[in-house]
């Protein structure tokens, strides 16, 4: 990285650090692009340069890692079972130090009391997981359903692990609590799968 992008991520740091103390002070609602500025200590131009509101600024971090499930499933070893793949993508993403893990729940308890951001987060979402989909066809050689499914599960469990950090008093790290949702869904009748439905006749009833 040279001296501009290190000035530059610096900035953009300063700013989303800004947008994080004022919310946590006077609520995400009531902080302002101009507020933002000042405790950045920047000009309210430059706040634009990086983000085109104080929505995407909120974002940042996670708008940033959009595709880094998909980039990490490609570095794997292409002869390596793509499930097995997965496994070691899921706890790369989420074995995080505790200082990661400390700003990551402060980014959650803004969106979860920032509908705007918070609607914006299932795009995100949503692209991080046709990118995961698209990664996983390149190697797992199955239909689309199957490609699907993977993808949707992964992201799934990467959620889950962050839920419970988040919400438990059990201090299970979050990609050991993957590891054991993983060993639960490979363990056949005893996973919470649900079962296939039978066709329901013309009532409605089985």
């Amino acid at each position: 990285m040279g001296l501009r992008e290190k000035k530059a991520e610096k900035v953009r740091t300063a700013i989303y650090e800004a947008m994080i103390a004022l919310a946590e002070r006077d609520g995400y609602e009531a902080a302002t692009v101009e507020q933002v500025a000042e405790r950045a200590e920047v000009a309210v131009s430059t706040v634009y340069r990086y983000f085109a509101n104080k929505d995407a600024i909120l974002l940042d971090p996670i708008e940033r890692t959009v595709g880094l499930l998909a980039g990490r499933l490609r570095a794997r070893p292409e002869t390596e079972d793509v499930a097995v793949s997965l496994g070691w993508t899921v706890r790369a993403a989420l074995d995080m130090s505790p200082e990661e893990l400390a700003r990551l729940r402060r980014l959650r308890a803004q969106l979860d009391r920032a509908p705007g951001p918070r609607a914006r987060l299932w795009d995100l979402v949503s692209r991080e997981r046709l990118l995961l989909e698209d990664a996983v066809a390149e190697r797992s050689g199955r239909d689309q359903l199957w490609n699907a499914a993977a993808a949707h599960l992964t992201l799934m469990i990467v959620g889950m692990a962050h839920d419970h950090d988040r919400e438990s008093l059990d201090e299970t790290a979050p990609a050991d609590y993957a590891d054991r949702i993983i060993t639960m869904l490979h363990a056949g009748a005893g996973a919470p799968i649900p079962a296939r439905a039978p066709r329901a006749d013309q009532d409605g009833r089985p």
